[in-house]
């Protein structure tokens, strides 16, 4: 028995003795005398809230000329505002895994099944949703929750336009525009961007999208949201990836120099869109529904591989994968009814749910193209070859998720989470080769969570959460035999404790425990993507967030795990104990100051990031080196006329550190040298 589970035990164990001793008769009769129908009760700084509402400073997000993610946050555990992020998680990456691979995307609180990433033009902001912050938040999942907000158009008019322009050629521009009241109740934001991109290799792209957010209040408490973004990206060069041939890691070759090659350029277009209305009902009874499209579709793909690469830069085999027309789109949504009442004189909420997603992508028909031996030092053109390209596969998924969940409050103390969903699940491959069998399979799973969050003083909270959920598997890898191939779902699960300490009202500290396992996919020795063992991921995280005076916010966090396989080709020794890619340790602080007390045009930030050594190979034999990277910025906001300025310049990794990029497959990329970004923002 683990030490995570020795210890959650006793907690649990803790908890039930605390309750017996805390919260006697007279709590109660003390809860029932208190005033039904949503009357205040006595006190209500002691207690805990049931749903965890957007702070006045997320409200305010879409409503300033140069957003600021660090003063915007509320803890350490992630999130972006604008292009600019904080914490320790990111919406690729929560406690070793990634929320939106496994399908755990919400837009406005509903279900949303993600294949583009939504532009930050319309996403006013991404908040992770771990521990608890999921306090009061219906359904969630084991491995967390990414959670996007919309942009509106909530009052006033105005044109807000940047430009920005970084080292190497990276420069762009974009827009936001908010016309409010353009008819009674009725709003409209749009916004777009362009983007002459340059990555840290030297590889270039060209971005650009524009979308729109209509929204109409016809009524009090109702709000209807409509929108819908396309975009596409054009000239987008491969990036070289690279694989090592054994225990040894390639040199340390320069940055910023193209290496792949120039006829490999990736193309796709994209589309989003959506519906949302929320409405009340009835007495305590409301309304909350969303419908949703995701659809990309690759007009050209390259990979770039670099195999069995030495310490001396010597290149084994160079081959590029290259991939026909595909597609990949997603009709999703969510039908959910809430009803509030009093039980008891206390605060109720039940929330009835039906959710579901259909998802048709295409995949395979891939080329392997051979290009020989060659080295990192050289820049190795080769002539563009004639591509014979198969047919393609089709994979299609039908989810349902039927649900009930039921948040509120036992006493002035004690507040807790309930939640089922019975899943339907389907999903069939179509191949497209004859001899290739038709794969069908399905699972009709229970999805289940339960959580506890008691004030044990008006400062201090304990909670606690169980979750069972099932999720996607990640997409085979490049490198693979069989790749772009998904497996079927998998079944999670999740187990935490989080121990809240409010000293003041400017500090919060949260310290909790972890335990997460699911089945573990990865490439055995024949490179074929399959199901490998088991993984778990366990292990402690911290968070700070401080504002000791007014216009400065200090954040901190640190997430120490130790992830750990087990299973058949662990026991064969295929694979060692460790995931690849995951660190053991990862750091993060950011600090973020505005002169005189807030008032100052001038403000300065930083983020200090710390990533642990990670495994390179299966075997665990070879690990990338800790790395630690400090970005510097700085704001100054004036007037130019009738237009609101901001000159925000920032330095990102100031001491140019050399580091690796790990994927979960092995592959290595370098981290990004020092670079400076200049970006200016006028708002009309």
């Amino acid at each position: 028995m683990s030490i995570f589970y020795r210890t959650t035990r006793s907690c649990w164990l803790l908890c039930a003795s605390v309750l017996t001793l805390c919260l006697p008769a007279p709590a109660l009769a003390e809860g029932v005398a208190a005033a039904s129908k949503g009357q205040p009760e006595e006190e209500p700084g002691d207690e805990l809230p049931i749903t965890s509402e957007p702070t006045a400073d997320e409200e305010e997000a879409t409503q300033t000329v140069a957003e600021n993610a660090i003063a915007q946050s509320n803890d350490a555990f992630g999130r972006q505002v604008g292009s600019e992020r904080t914490g320790l998680y990111s919406t690729s990456e929560v406690r070793g895994f990634n929320p939106v691979d496994a399908g755990n995307v919400r837009l406005e609180a509903l279900y949303y099944d993600q294949v583009n990433t939504l532009s930050p033009r319309l996403a006013s902001s991404s908040t992770i949703r771990v521990g608890i912050a999921t306090l009061g938040y219906a359904f969630p999942a084991p491995t967390g929750l990414v959670d996007y907000g919309l942009r509106k158009a909530s009052f006033g008019r105005s044109l807000t336009v940047d430009v920005s322009r970084r080292e190497r050629g990276h420069e762009g521009f974009g827009y936001d525009l908010r016309l409010a009241g353009i008819a009674p109740g009725v709003g409209l934001f749009s916004g777009g961007y362009y983007r002459a991109s340059q990555s840290e290799d030297s590889s270039r792209a060209h971005r650009a999208n524009i979308g729109f957010v209509l929204s109409y209040d016809p009524k009090a408490e109702t709000e209807v949201l409509a929108f819908a973004s396309v975009g596409g990206t054009r000239d987008n060069e491969a990036k070289p990836t690279i694989f090592v041939a054994g225990d040894a890691l390639p040199p340390e070759i320069e940055r910023f120099r193209f290496l792949g090659q120039d006829w490999a350029d990736n193309a796709t277009d994209t589309l989003d869109g959506g519906l949302i209305v929320r409405t009340p009902l009835g007495e305590g009874l409301r309304l909350e529904s969303g419908a949703f499209f995701s659809g990309k579709r690759d007009l050209s793909r390259f990979s770039d591989l670099m195999t069995g690469v030495t310490a001396d830069g010597t290149i084994g085999e160079r081959a590029i994968v290259a991939s026909p027309r595909s597609f990949d789109r997603s009709f999703s949504g969510e039908l959910r009814l809430v009803q509030e009442f009093s039980l008891l004189g206390r605060a109720q909420q039940v929330s009835a749910s039906l959710r579901g997603r259909d998802r048709l992508r295409s995949f395979g028909g891939s080329q392997r193209i051979s290009l020989g031996a060659g080295s990192l030092f050289i820049h190795d053109q080769r002539a563009e070859p004639t591509f014979a390209f198969r047919d393609t596969n089709r994979d299609k998924v039908r989810q349902l998720f039927a649900g009930l969940a039921w948040s509120g409050a036992l006493t002035r103390f004690l507040r807790f989470d309930l939640g089922a969903s019975a899943i339907d699940y389907t999903k069939t491959v179509d191949y497209a080769a004859a001899e290739t069998p038709d794969v069908a399979t399905g699972a009709k799973p229970i999805a289940w969570n339960g959580s506890l969050a008691l004030a044990l003083t008006k400062r201090l909270t304990l909670f606690g959460a169980l979750a069972r959920g099932m999720e996607e598997a990640d997409v085979a890898p490049d490198r693979a035999v069989n790749r772009a191939e998904a497996p079927s779902a998998i079944n999670t699960r999740q187990e935490e404790l989080v121990v809240r300490y409010d000293p003041d009202d400017a500090v919060t500290l949260l310290l909790g425990a972890f335990r997460i396992s699911k089945p573990y996919y990865n490439l055995d020795t024949a490179l074929r993507y399959r199901l490998l063992g088991t993984v778990v991921n366990e292990g402690l995280e911290f968070s700070a967030i401080a504002r000791p005076v007014e216009g400065m916010t200090l954040l901190g966090g640190a997430v120490l795990s130790d992830p750990s396989l087990s299973g058949e080709a662990v026991n064969q020794g295929l694979i060692g104990t460790r995931p690849v890619g995951q660190p053991k340790v990862r750091m993060t602080g950011n600090f973020d100051w505005r002169l005189d007390q807030g008032s100052s045009p001038l403000s300065f930030d930083f983020t200090l990031d710390h990533k642990g050594s990670r495994p390179v190979n299966a075997l665990g034999t070879l690990l990338v080196g800790a790395e630690t990277t400090l970005d510097l910025g700085m704001r100054y906001r004036f007037t130019l006329g009738d237009a609101d300025m901001v000159l925000r310049v920032r330095g990102e990794n100031v001491l140019n550190t050399y580091g690796w990029n790990v994927s979960s497959s092995g592959a290595l990329t370098y981290i990004s040298a020092r670079t400076v970004q200049f970006q200016l923002y006028a708002e009309f």
